[in-house]
């Protein structure tokens, strides 16, 4: 027998129907209003992109409760993002560690100001309903099973095959076998 760990970042969108049995009202709003903020602000500066959401924290005109609004929803969704995979994954793998999870709306935006669909894109990027996690699985293998390096395209499908129906996307961004 021999452990074959493989280090796989993914990003997974919870289903709005989900997040809805958690939260008053829909992350969407969230997005939305963050979305308009920041295309504002970016007309009036003339910044030519879009900044985090760290940035609104030091601007005064910037409601407070909506950013803790978006911080404690992406506190929700990284723990519920948690959660259902380390349930999913947990029977098929002999350990599932997490490295990191990242909220996707509090990093920098790929939108540009001049994109003809700017604003919806901007609106999907800032609400905190998506994390970027990584993770390390470890699996439990007959030496008989083969060399190195199939490890990691077994991970990578297992871990799609098993958490498909659990979100409403997910990427695997990046896998690569560890030395056990």
């Amino acid at each position: 027998m021999r452990f074959d760990k493989v280090l796989v970042s993914v990003e997974v969108k919870l289903k709005p129907d989900k997040l809805r049995q958690y939260l008053p009202c829909s992350a969407d709003i969230i997005g939305q209003t963050l979305a308009s903020i920041a295309d504002e602000y970016e007309k009036n500066n003339k910044t030519g992109y879009y900044p985090a959401i760290e940035f609104f924290k030091t601007l005064d005109d910037v409601d407070p409760d909506l950013i803790a609004s978006a911080e404690q929803v992406a506190w929700l969704v990284s723990k519920l993002a948690r959660e259902t995979i380390q349930s999913k994954l947990r029977p098929i793998f002999s350990s599932v560690h997490f490295q990191s999870i990242q909220t996707m709306a509090f990093s920098l935006p790929r939108v540009r100001p001049n994109q003809a669909d700017a604003i919806e894109r901007l609106a999907q990027h800032y609400t905190p309903d998506s994390v970027k996690i990584e993770l390390v699985l470890t699996m439990m293998r007959r030496d008989s099973e083969g060399e190195d390096g199939r490890a990691e395209p077994y991970a990578r499908k297992m871990m799609f095959r098993w958490l498909e129906a659990e979100f409403e996307s997910i990427e695997v961004t990046n896998s690569k076998s560890l030395k056990a």
